[in-house]
């Protein structure tokens, strides 16, 4: 039997600005910019730092709307200085100070920010968000399994001789399966996952449970749905990183549209982005519950599902996005992205260094992953292989816009085994 647990120290390196989510937003009563910082204010600490007259003012100016708070906010930290009420704070871009400066010139638009999760220590990488790339990863090298699909050179595209197509068993999507036909290397979903119907909303995720289902060898249960205790991706773990060791305010532009491809599409956000250093985490993989007689994946006869392994991974995800990252490059000169075009040479050369002199992976394994905010539908929804029901036939979907941070792509990392 192998070892019960295996464990994997790994550094994560930025190549590109990187935003994950919390969930949270710095509202604009809530922060300043002063002299090429954002200072975040503690609320209660904000309150105990303002005084008398000037909390009532504050106070007044909450009621009636962000913008009239964060006048009241500036005018008292000009007179009486806020730095107290300081919890943390971090540079800002110049393109988010100009945009900011803007908008409160119009008294109208977006001034909230999308910030990272934090602990007492700091802002990290949730461990939530590192599975999901190594998740995506294996479902991809499981899809290219399954559809017996490989890269064409000369086409520039996955191709194969399998489809995995949805047989729906009635008037809706559901109940129904999954089932491998003689095809093209195709994933023919039965709907559009952009603009579902509200009947297909209801199905939707059920479908895309058993999708996985299906590529994971983990077959239903009675009722239909699948037995995540027999998910093979619960032997995978990650941990939460450390924390980041330095943030930086930026502007996020959406850039690209059918009628545009060249030019901002206008939607502009605020974002905290990680783009300088690294962090550490710990991926683990808990070989012995696939092989002990007493778990869910040793008993109960059947195929058993695969297991994820480190090397897996590493091969599966280095092959992803070699191919992904050129077609980006390829995207960026065509649409005269200078800076994103820049950028993209950088995070291919990167790439590039993931291999030995004689094309096999170096060890130890480095690989490449996109994280968060702006890293796109190609990376997130297998896109390589996908195709949507249409009223005229399948129908590909390439997205055609791109989220930009200053200029630059989002969401790309090197993962390296340190340990």
């Amino acid at each position: 039997m192998p070892d019960f647990l295996e464990r994997h120290r790994i550094r994560i390196t930025p190549l590109t600005p990187v935003h994950v989510g919390s969930g949270e937003r710095l509202e604009p009563y809530e922060y300043l910019f002063q002299r090429g910082e954002v200072w975040v204010f503690d609320p209660l600490r904000l309150l105990e730092t303002i005084k008398g007259p000037a909390l009532d003012r504050y106070l007044s100016a909450l009621e009636r709307g962000p913008f009239a708070a964060r006048a009241a906010l500036l005018e008292i930290a000009r007179l009486t200085g806020l730095r107290p009420a300081v919890a943390w704070r971090a540079p800002a871009a110049s393109g988010f100070a100009g945009y900011l400066e803007e908008t409160i010139e119009k008294g109208r638009g977006e001034l909230a920010i999308q910030v990272f999760p934090r602990a007492l220590s700091g802002p990290y990488l949730p461990g939530s968000s590192l599975k999901g790339a190594l998740r995506t990863v294996f479902l991809f090298d499981r899809s290219r399994v399954a559809l017996e699909a490989d890269f064409d050179d000369r086409e520039l595209e996955w191709a194969g001789r399998r489809d995995l197509v949805w047989q729906a068993q009635g008037r809706g999507l559901w109940p129904g399966r999954w089932v491998l036909e003689e095809g093209e290397g195709r994933v023919r979903a039965p709907l559009s996952l952009r603009r579902p119907k509200r009947w297909e909303k209801r199905d939707a995720h059920r479908v895309n449970v058993r999708f996985e289902g299906h590529l994971l060898k983990n077959p239903p249960r009675k009722k239909g749905d699948a037995d995540i205790l027999r998910d093979p991706l619960r032997t995978l773990a990650a941990s939460d990183s450390s924390p980041l060791p330095a943030t930086e305010f930026r502007l996020v532009e959406v850039y690209g549209s059918k009628q545009n491809p060249e030019g901002s599409t206008g939607i502009r956000l605020l974002a905290e982005t990680w783009s300088k250093g690294a962090v550490e985490a710990e991926i683990r993989f808990y070989r012995g519950l696939q092989e002990h007689p007493a778990s869910l994946f040793g008993r109960g006869g059947g195929e058993r599902p695969p297991m994820p392994g480190l090397e897996d991974i590493a091969a599966a995800a280095y092959e992803r996005y070699v191919l992904l990252a050129e077609a980006e490059l390829d995207l960026y000169e065509a649409r005269g992205w200078a800076l994103a075009r820049e950028k993209m040479e950088s995070v291919l050369e990167a790439i590039g260094e993931c291999l030995a002199e004689d094309g096999t992976l170096k060890k130890p394994y480095r690989f490449p992953l996109r994280l968060g905010f702006g890293s796109g539908e190609k990376s997130v929804r297998l896109a390589e292989f996908l195709e949507y029901r249409g009223s005229r036939g399948g129908l590909r979907i390439d997205p055609v816009s791109r989220k930009l941070a200053e200029g630059e792509p989002m969401g790309w990392v090197m993962v390296e085994v340190i340990g």
